[in-house]
């Protein structure tokens, strides 16, 4: 069975790396019974149905959060709002009890860093997750765990980038702005972010939801000829209405199960792509024989 390792053997091109199509025409693979081929799809397709549905569940869990974020905190429609005059404040009408502060001056931010890259010992076997843009870009969830690439303790401890516990809201800071993530183990980030550390005053439900509602704000205030950032003073200047304690507890329980459920499903997604991906080698190459498995395919077995 032809692999990728096995292709990247043919290259003949040292400038351009490459496969000739004559090259590829002439090689010679071996093709499961059709039968066979369905009841491999088969098996996928039901990995992907999983996870389709996990991912419409994700939205409607996550759109309800953002429901209710927008009812307690933007409309000021909170569990007994009827009881609390309204006053004047920076950010209009806002309910008794509540302040207009800074963001920077109610929560601690923390930037980021990147180790050189010219240096293998910040590098080669880190074990420190690392997040960059992309990974929050690519993954495009409230919740993530993983990192594309890692740095170690050396590294982390020779560059401005820095460790903060799980459950912080990153956002990115540069180029692609006010895309946010929650980290849910230990973790630090290169220099395109904004790390905003929780406390009980702002949960990281509040800031997430927050940061979401008004990214279109954070980004206006971006600048920069090559490309838009937002530093962290322009950041931690921005006013946002801090609700008193109880009501931020009020809050945080009643999306913790929500969000919990979200956290869930993500990494139930994950471990499914990572079993799907690694069937689908062993499915192909017969390493694991399904040719007598009972298994609905949805097709007539005429040609099999």
């Amino acid at each position: 069975m032809l692999g990728q390792s096995h292709l990247s053997t043919l290259n003949t091109d040292a400038a351009v790396p490459g496969l000739n199509r004559e090259v590829a025409h002439r090689q010679v693979f071996s093709v499961p019974p059709l039968k066979t081929q369905r009841k491999i799809a088969a098996i996928l397709s039901a990995y992907d149905d999983l996870i389709e549905n996990n991912l419409r569940r994700i939205e409607i869990l996550q759109e309800m959060a953002r429901f209710i974020y927008r009812e307690w905190f933007v409309h000021f429609r909170f569990p007994g709002h009827e009881k609390v005059k309204l006053l004047d404040s920076p950010l209009g009408k806002i309910p008794e009890g509540w302040e207009v502060r800074p963001i920077g001056e109610v929560i601690d931010t923390v930037g980021g860093g990147t180790p050189s890259t010219k240096n293998p010992a910040y590098w080669e076997e880190g074990g420190v997750t690392w997040f960059t843009p992309s990974d929050l870009t690519s993954a495009g969830t409230m919740f993530i765990r993983d990192s594309s690439r890692r740095i170690t303790e050396l590294g982390l401890r020779n560059s401005s980038a820095r460790l903060f516990p799980p459950y912080c809201v990153m956002m990115t800071s540069r180029a692609t702005i006010g895309v946010a993530a929650i980290n849910t183990k230990e973790a630090s980030t290169n220099q395109g972010f904004i790390t905003c550390i929780p406390n009980e005053r702002l949960s990281a439900y509040h800031i997430y939801f927050w940061i979401v509602h008004n990214k279109d704000q954070i980004i206006t205030i971006a600048s920069g000829a090559t490309y838009k950032e937002i530093n962290r003073t322009e950041f931690r200047a921005l006013p946002i209405a801090v609700p008193d304690l109880h009501t931020e507890s009020c809050f945080i329980e009643m999306l913790d199960p929500i969000v919990k459920q979200v956290e869930k499903l993500q990494a139930r997604n994950v471990n499914l792509r990572c079993t799907r991906d690694l069937l689908l080698p062993k499915l192909i190459s017969g390493e694991l024989d399904v040719s007598d498995l009972d298994i609905e395919s949805g097709a007539a077995d005429d040609y099999a």
